[in-house]
């Protein structure tokens, strides 16, 4: 026997430090007493929104044998907070250079059928050390089940004798359930077979240990939350830059100190590619006002935004703006805003006096309106278009070219 020293290294932090005992030769194991089967069972939780992976290390007390020696190691994980997996790694010691397959498979049920969902090939060897699948993008979605391992193809020979912790075992998405049993193990190939059945797992007292790397899983990238004011209308802007499974957006805004949802907007599903979103909250009265955006997940899941303050103004004034577009065929709006509630009416003449459109008669509350006019059935030609409320009267002309 000799002695071995495994430190390992964390992004950030230092997890943990070891020395042991390992065996190098498949009849006559060595005993590793001084490992944990588990080097850190409980882990500290990712913080939300900072973009900082979690290492975590499990021993596998599982072996999957294929024919001639081909060899897998790995757990089976039930996924309760969805993560998105972006390594895995094994510790060995290939005798010779070897081809590895890092495997994730996904079921419904702990014993059942696992689907193939993410293979990745790897070359590397021989030494001893962490091989590596690099880097992967997958989502682990709650309430599955994956079984996560590599195989394969020359002999390795780095295990140690351990007594086997009781699963499950707590980790940051879920919990180990369980390891890779005698039945899981293909013929090494590529690609990897569609399906794995369960028939049960084996558990013996041989360690691997496995490192698990997750990350965040976040389902819509906002990337800018905006707003214009115009006259008593509030304008909301927003934009991703990715989604994943999303439903929507509730636009909220705060009421007597409690969210109250005034609209939904619908979301673009899975997407890698840039997305714009508007709402337009009208006729608020003078004040201030907070919204926010609260993303929903197909599954009913949800994440709010960052909060917008924004003050409406009181209108100061009476006012009747010029149409736009001007010349215009055959349709254009015409802008005004009242400072006060009273009856506003809004027609238009032609040049021999004669009304020729009422586009506005009722009550307005205090605000800046839009009407569009739309003269289809009139010749070209010059028209004026008139307001007047209480005792604010105001006349400007427009020109129809067709």
């Amino acid at each position: 026997m000799r002695n071995k020293s495994i430190t390992i290294f964390f992004s950030l932090l230092v997890l943990c430090c070891f020395s042991a005992l390992y065996g190098q030769s498949s009849t006559q194991p060595q005993i590793d007493k001084t490992a944990p089967f588990v080097v850190n069972p409980n882990p500290d939780p990712i913080i939300n929104n900072i973009d900082t992976p979690i290492e975590e290390v499990f021993g596998s007390n599982a072996n999957a044998f294929g024919p001639a020696g081909l060899r897998g190691r790995g757990n089976v994980f039930h996924c309760t907070t969805a993560k998105k997996l972006v390594e895995q790694r094994l510790y060995l010691n290939p005798t010779s250079a070897a081809s590895f397959q890092f495997l994730v498979y996904e079921g419904s049920t702990f014993a059942g059928t696992y689907n193939l969902v993410s293979s990745v090939d790897v070359t590397g060897g021989p030494g001893e050390g962490w091989y590596s699948s690099g880097a992967m993008d997958y989502d682990l979605q709650a309430g599955m089940y994956y079984l996560i391992y590599p195989q394969w193809d020359v002999n390795a020979n780095y295990y140690n004798l351990q007594s086997i912790t009781p699963y499950p075992i707590t980790c940051s998405f879920g919990e180990l359930v369980g390891g890779v049993g005698w039945d899981w193990a293909p013929v090494y190939s590529v690609p990897a077979p569609a399906t794995q059945t369960s028939v049960g797992l084996e558990g013996t007292g041989v360690a691997y240990y496995q490192t698990i790397v997750t990350d965040d899983l976040i389902p819509v990238e906002l990337t800018s939350f905006t707003f214009n004011v115009k006259g008593n209308d509030v304008i909301l802007n927003w934009r991703t830059a990715t989604e994943t499974n999303n439903n929507g957006f509730q636009v909220q805004r705060k009421t007597a100190g409690e969210w109250q949802t005034i609209g939904f907007i619908n979301g673009s599903g899975t997407t890698t590619s840039p997305q714009e979103y508007s709402y337009t909250d009208t006729k608020l009265a003078a004040g201030t006002y907070t919204y926010r955006l609260n993303q929903v997940d197909f599954d009913g899941s949800s994440n709010a935004s960052s909060e917008l303050i924004i003050v409406v103004n009181k209108i100061a004034d009476f006012s009747l703006e010029q149409n736009y577009p001007n010349p215009f065929n055959p349709t254009t709006l015409i802008g005004y805003s009242v400072s006060q509630r009273g009856n506003v009416s809004l027609l238009v003449y032609d040049l021999l006096g004669r009304e020729v459109a009422n586009l506005v008669n009722e009550v307005k509350e205090p605000g800046s309106y839009k009407v569009n006019f739309n003269a289809s059935n009139l010749p070209s030609g010059v028209y004026t278009y008139r307001i007047q409320s209480g005792n604010f009267v105001q006349t400007k002309k427009m020109m129809l070219m067709k």
